[in-house]
């Protein structure tokens, strides 16, 4: 019916159209020779002279919003916000999402807990071992947690709360930490770097004890824990030729957790002492930030969140339970 009604106005086009056509004219252009060209040898020479595009290539991918580096300033204030307990669970590595999630290893019942920041619990499911670390790989929804028993690396899907296949590593393994594909694993005075699929890249030798936590710092640095080891200057080590960096002259006493941040600061948790301390990239001063009176009363684990405005602390209060300590960070 549309078309039907509007097949007058078509042919009134058509018609318009026609005359437009037959009104247009061609305006060619003629040479007309000229009696210059006689008396003319040449006129000029062509040379060709390079100049670059002022042409400006933006990549696709540049044209994506960017991910937004949310950490702008040092956290140096930590006050308790709340606390949980962890009925029937000894909690070690803690792994957090961007919305505060937090994945809980259970060294006691062999479990991994999703929990809320406030405590409430979101779900569980079994590991195949007995879990110790936990790096988040939010992207890919997968958790690698270490089962330092077996010796394996397990992943999880986080969404589905699914495990997924067993990676075997060399040695007995414990802290862990992605660096883009690769997986860093902690070992007894090793750290192993292995691919995703479970090929060992490379071994790097440390002190002969259990490396019990691992941070990735910058320029792919691994800060590295080991608790079993009384005093020790802080230190990392280099990816590129394993070698050995102190950052600090100040000493360290059974360090069981490092994390290191965006800005070149390191968090450490000193577990017989139930110290939190600070390692200022800025002016390399090594601070004590929470103690005992703090709420600080054991180990093990401690992670911020992404932006790190919150501190999760987790603590032994009984051979029965641990508790989760939430500190807002200023």
């Amino acid at each position: 019916m549309l078309i039907n009604s509007m097949k007058e106005e078509l042919n009134c086009h058509v018609n318009e159209f026609q005359e437009f056509l037959s009104s247009q004219k061609t305006a060619p252009l003629l040479y007309k020779e000229s009696d210059l060209l006689s008396v003319m040898k040449s006129f000029g020479s062509v040379e060709i002279k390079e100049t670059p595009f002022d042409i400006k290539y933006k990549p696709f991918k540049a044209q994506k919003a960017q991910f937004l580096q949310q950490q702008r300033k040092l956290p140096t204030k930590f006050k308790l916000d709340t606390k949980f307990k962890v009925p029937g669970a000894n909690v070690i590595g803690i792994g957090v999402t961007k919305d505060n999630r937090l994945f809980l290893c259970d060294r006691t019942g062999s479990k991994l807990f999703v929990m809320s920041d406030k405590g409430k619990q979101l779900a569980a499911t079994r590991m195949d071992g007995r879990p110790w670390g936990i790096a988040m790989d939010e992207d890919k929804h997968t958790a690698w947690v270490t089962l330092p028993n077996t010796p394996c690396v397990q992943t999880v899907d986080i969404v589905k709360m699914e495990k997924g296949r067993l990676i075997k590593v060399p040695g007995v393994c414990y802290g862990i930490a992605l660096i883009d594909d690769e997986i860093a694993v902690g070992g007894y005075g090793k750290i192993y770097i292995i691919s995703k699929t479970g090929d060992l890249k490379n071994t790097i030798n440390v002190e002969r004890e259990d490396v019990h936590s691992i941070s990735v710092g910058q320029k792919h640095q691994l800060h590295y824990a080991q608790g079993n080891i009384a005093e020790s200057e802080l230190k990392c080590v280099r990816l590129d030729d394993g070698k050995d960096i102190f950052i600090s002259t100040q000493c360290t006493n059974h360090v069981i957790e490092v994390k290191a941040d965006r800005l070149g600061n390191v968090y450490i948790l000193e577990y017989k002492a139930s110290n939190f301390k600070l390692f200022c990239s800025e002016d390399k001063s090594l601070k004590t930030m929470l103690t005992t009176e703090d709420g600080l009363k054991g180990r093990y684990g401690l992670a911020f969140n992404t932006d790190f405005c919150k501190l999760f602390i987790s603590i032994q209060t009984n051979s029965a339970n641990s508790e989760i300590l939430v500190y807002k960070c200023n």
